[in-house]
């Protein structure tokens, strides 16, 4: 089953106040333009200009910009600016951060381990990927680890639990961190390092009889895989650093995606024509405490429609009509992965009422994703531009791997498993290890 390893890191020489705040950076593809550039800006150090450098007018091609970034990381670890670890260690990143439940404020923390995961295809089912991923995003992150040969961000790994794994990588916690940084959205992020090998044999021979499925960054991990074989299945790339989080982690915090439909003018009323498919219970007006409260699991099952045309607010359980048309709707599909909430949305809503194909373009087009209730509320005060808006309770972590380990991928959008893993708290030389 799945295969880790311990690794001699790179990771920034810090002063003694382990500050990492200005060298961090959001994984690449949360960044914009503005971002990016404020990145720059605030140390000429920070791992953007590896992660995500910008293109110059000189560029002849994307490549050029990579070329730049390996430039960069060698630079700094000529000059000192990124250590090596000198022996092989695995390293405990840990954050701590707020999140809403219902309208309450909780603090919740996360800790996963960074380590080093043999690259394997998915069909020996040891690394599961939990969703589609697009082809563009590869063919970037491939060009930087052909370039770089560095592994630069963080593949977020969950690692299923028999009642072990998470009180192991705790114990790999020991002393202050290595690195701190707290970022614009209040998460702190901590780094530690671990080179005990009786604590490090412990999680390798818990984690041997496991799966891995991967919660974020596909991208990366299929990018070193098709690298890996490129390279002749060359050892020295056949494994890809990734952080391990188990699934039993009481921080491992899975929002979801809620989802606003565009007007079409393939139908009039979406909330007339969702009576085919639905038993509509009204639910008065437009209001955050109401969508709130079903948010948080005190009011009833289903999901939440909000319609931007007469503002009223209706809760929606399938009908006896709604459960037919699912059978038939999507061939080859699992009862379970048809009856997820994202997966009854487009099933009924786009494909059912709107009447157009399910591919990533249409998608993409029809549905704008918001994680925050109270935007969505806000941007369906627009009738003129949504028919409405469905507001969905987050998927389980064992409805996912239990759709994952039976051979599905769930929708894209399905899950947003926040916050998200920064890079710059440690690299992988692949070529070192």
């Amino acid at each position: 089953m799945a295969q880790i390893k311990p690794f001699k890191g790179y990771r920034y020489r810090l002063t003694e106040s382990g500050d990492l705040g200005k060298y961090i950076a959001p994984p690449y593809d949360m960044l914009d333009r503005s971002m990016v550039d404020d990145l720059y800006n605030k140390d000429p150090h920070n791992t953007v200009r590896i992660t995500q450098n910008r293109p110059e007018p000189s560029d002849s091609c994307n490549k050029d910009r990579h070329v730049r970034a390996a430039a960069f990381f060698n630079q700094w670890a000529q000059q000192g600016v990124l250590c090596r670890d000198s022996e092989p260690s695995v390293y405990v990143y840990q954050q701590r951060f707020e999140s809403k439940v219902g309208k309450e404020a909780v603090v919740f923390e996360r800790t996963g381990v960074v380590v080093l995961v043999k690259l394997e295809e998915f069909e020996k089912g040891v690394v599961l990927p939990h969703e589609y991923t697009l082809s563009g995003p590869k063919l970037d992150r491939y060009e930087l680890l052909d370039a770089a040969r560095v592994n630069t961000g963080q593949i977020f790994g969950l690692l299923s639990d028999k009642g072990d794994v998470y009180s192991i990588i705790k114990s790999l916690i020991s002393g202050e961190p290595q690195g701190v940084a707290v970022d614009g959205t209040g998460v702190r992020h901590s780094i530690y390092k671990c080179s005990d090998p009786e604590k490090i044999a412990k999680l390798l021979e818990a984690s041997k009889d496991r799966t891995i499925l991967i919660a974020d960054g596909h991208h990366r991990y299929e990018t070193a895989l098709n690298f890996y074989k490129d390279q002749g299945m060359d050892q020295r790339y056949g494994y890809t650093m990734m952080t391990l989080v188990s699934m039993a982690d009481p921080g491992l915090l899975i929002r979801p995606f809620h989802r606003l439909i565009r007007r079409t003018g393939n139908v009039e009323s979406m909330k007339g024509a969702l009576a085919k498919y639905f038993t509509i219970t009204e639910m008065g007006t437009m209001n955050a405490e109401t969508v709130y409260s079903f948010l948080s699991g005190e009011t009833g099952p289903g999901m939440l429609y909000v319609d931007s045309e007469s503002g009223s607010i209706c809760n929606l359980t399938l009908s006896a009509d709604g459960e037919k048309y699912l059978e038939t709707a999507e061939s080859g599909k699992s009862s379970d992965w048809k009856h997820l909430d994202v997966s009854v949305i487009n099933l009924v809503a786009v494909k059912g009422i709107l009447g157009l194909p399910l591919d990533g373009k249409v998608l993409h087009d029809v549905i704008d994703y918001v994680n925050d209730p109270a935007e969505g509320l806000r941007r369906l005060n627009n009738a003129q531009e949504y028919y409405g808006g469905f507001f969905i309770r987050p998927v389980s972590i064992n409805t996912i791997h239990s759709i994952v380990a039976g051979g599905e991928r769930m929708p894209q959008k399905s899950t947003n498993f926040y916050p998200k893993l920064f890079s710059g708290l440690v690299f992988n030389g692949l070529e070192g290890n």
